[in-house]
């Protein structure tokens, strides 16, 4: 009978430094929903309208061009002029809007010894330089639906020794729209 005892009180001893060991053993427990509603997230869209047109504005000039059948010199300069649609919903909403580079393509010392410079202007959104980044323009839109003015301009300076015979594809010009982020 004395191993019998003995074997019990090891046995409890054992369940209380269990029990002991993984803290606080409860059988009671609530809880409560709150009545929170869904949290929805906003939208950021670029729309490019149907209205680009390219212009030789050299010299003063301001006529109508195709760029897949003019030949460009040093000394000209030729503007792309469109409007984009951005769509915007969301508190605190601004991106970055620029041009993305890696649309222009071709053969790479023509590319490269071209100027490129980008304006955007709006009635419906403000608009304001990036400050530090070249060509990047913050939009903070004022309604769900703004429209921006883009200005795009390439010019081969006179200055130019390289690229003849050489091809710019401006075909797939893109914008791109970037969020930025608050307080910045």
């Amino acid at each position: 009978m004395h191993k019998i005892v003995s074997g019990a009180i090891a046995g409890a001893a054992g369940v209380a430094l269990l029990l002991g060991g993984a803290g606080s053993f409860a059988l009671w427990n609530a809880s409560a929903s709150s009545a929170a509603s869904a949290v929805s997230a906003g939208t950021l869209t670029l729309t490019a309208n149907n209205d680009g047109a390219w212009t030789d504005i050299t010299n003063g000039r301001s006529a109508t061009i195709n760029p897949a059948s003019v030949l460009m010199v040093p000394g000209n300069t030729y503007q792309f002029t469109q409007t984009l649609t951005v769509g915007a919903t969301g508190q605190d909403l601004k991106a970055n809007l620029t041009y993305a580079q890696q649309s222009i393509t071709g053969d790479q010392a023509l590319v490269a010894a071209t100027t490129k410079t980008l304006a955007v202007t709006s009635t419906s959104a403000s608009v304001v330089p990036a400050s530090g980044t070249a060509n990047t323009f913050v939009v903070s839109p004022s309604t769900a639906t703004s429209t921006v003015k883009v200005v795009f301009t390439i010019a081969l300076p006179s200055s130019a020794t390289t690229g003849q015979g050489g091809t710019v594809n401006v075909g797939a010009l893109a914008f791109t729209l970037t969020q930025t982020a608050i307080g910045s």
